[in-house]
């Protein structure tokens, strides 16, 4: 076995940056009630612009604000992605679809989608990271952020009118507009963790299967250099194109000489998911932030506080590593770990396709991580019968 480290990727998410100051001067306020168990409550003031000002007592009622004021406006778009990461694209959308993720560019079919999203689902992957103690899980500000987001989507999607009877005309009458659970918010976050390794490539972990005697390779023996130089072409140059601005300001070059600016120019979609959501979260005495978040984050991830500004930007770097696995002869799915044979774990993952269909495909992973054969879309790890390839997720 060869680890195949010649190439490395990450996307950090360019994230939105304001110059630092005062916000705008509300025009219009609107008072969020505490839930009927009267756990959760927050007060949404929203500005001249509409961007909405969250103020709470607690973290989970921060979650609880800025659930409600986010679904309120992009209710439709945030329902979809909840589809996805049930593994339910196929039967909502029909299996012969796509869906797109705008912040790596890159196109999916729905049905390779679900196989990936139910296998984390069935493998319990995300929930094994959750029950890890703090500093390796979540801390607990975090764990209340998110049962309080749970409960102010819910409210606010009972405010629109349910399941089914929401309004805006991008998601009217769809029944896939629903509640949601910690665990679809917790999902999320995986989501945006693997952007730019596992998510870009689902077809390539959902579509491995290992080769059937006789038949060609999909891509002629390649080496390591070679392989290399493929991946570069497919994602480094064209990701190096990309990457977030900012202009710092120390108080010489600002106007009254007192205090810095910053001001940042993200190059993050303006549609999908990886858009931004500006929003200002006020938890008196430990936390007053504005600035952006991602779809379905109550953490302002880029902005600034009274007396600190930040920005992000993207580094080309790669986030992930491709293994290179020798096989057993004549046993494609098992490879040599220390010389000694080794099983890959197999997980047949079945998901619903329309009224009483399905699909099941068997998904293979080594104790590196899932086996794959290709990456965007693009074939650049052959599974012989002398070699694999899987991906070693940082």
């Amino acid at each position: 076995m060869s680890p195949f480290r010649s190439t490395r990727w990450t996307l950090v998410a360019a994230l939105v940056a304001l110059v630092a100051g005062t916000a705008t001067v509300p025009a219009r306020a609107g008072a969020v009630s505490p839930t009927t168990d009267g756990h959760f409550s927050a007060t949404i003031t929203r500005s001249t612009f509409g961007i909405p000002h969250i103020r709470a007592t607690s973290y989970a009622g921060i979650g609880f604000g800025y659930a409600y004021a986010f679904a309120q406006d992009n209710l439709c778009t945030m329902a979809a992605d909840y589809v996805t990461l049930a593994g339910r694209r196929s039967q909502t959308f029909g299996a012969g679809g796509t869906v797109t993720s705008y912040g790596v560019p890159y196109t999916v079919s729905n049905l390779d989608s679900d196989l990936f999203w139910q296998q984390v689902i069935d493998n319990q992957t995300v929930q094994r990271l959750v029950s890890l103690p703090a500093p390796r899980g979540p801390e607990q500000a975090a764990r209340d952020g998110v049962r309080g987001y749970v409960a102010g989507w819910n409210r606010q999607l009972a405010a629109s009118g349910g399941p089914g009877a929401v309004k805006d005309p991008a998601c009217r009458g769809k029944n896939w507009v629903r509640p949601i659970t910690e665990a679809d918010a917790w999902r999320r976050y995986f989501q945006l963790a693997i952007l730019a390794s596992q998510n870009i490539a689902e077809d390539g972990i959902a579509q491995a299967q290992p080769p059937i005697a006789g038949a060609l390779p999909v891509l002629p023996q390649t080496t390591t250099a070679q392989r290399a130089l493929l991946l570069d072409a497919k994602l480094r140059r064209p990701l190096g194109g990309l990457g977030s601005n900012a202009v710092a300001l120390g108080s010489a070059g600002t106007r009254n000489h007192k205090t810095g600016l910053l001001l940042g120019n993200p190059h993050f979609p303006w549609q999908g998911t990886e858009r931004f959501y500006q929003v200002q979260l006020t938890l008196p005495g430990s936390l007053d932030v504005t600035g952006a978040t991602l779809y379905g984050v109550p953490v302002v991830l880029i902005g600034h506080t009274r007396g600190l500004a930040w920005s992000h930007t993207v580094s080309t770097a790669y986030r992930f590593t491709p293994y290179q696995l020798t096989l057993v002869p004549g046993a494609p799915t098992s490879y040599l770990y220390d010389n000694k044979p080794t099983p890959m774990t197999r997980t047949t993952v079945t998901v619903p396709t329309g009224a009483g269909t399905s699909v099941s495909r068997t998904l293979y992973s080594s104790r590196y991580g899932p086996i794959l054969t290709s990456l965007m879309g693009t074939p650049v790890f052959p599974w012989t019968a002398a070699t694999a390839f899987t991906m070693r997720d940082a």
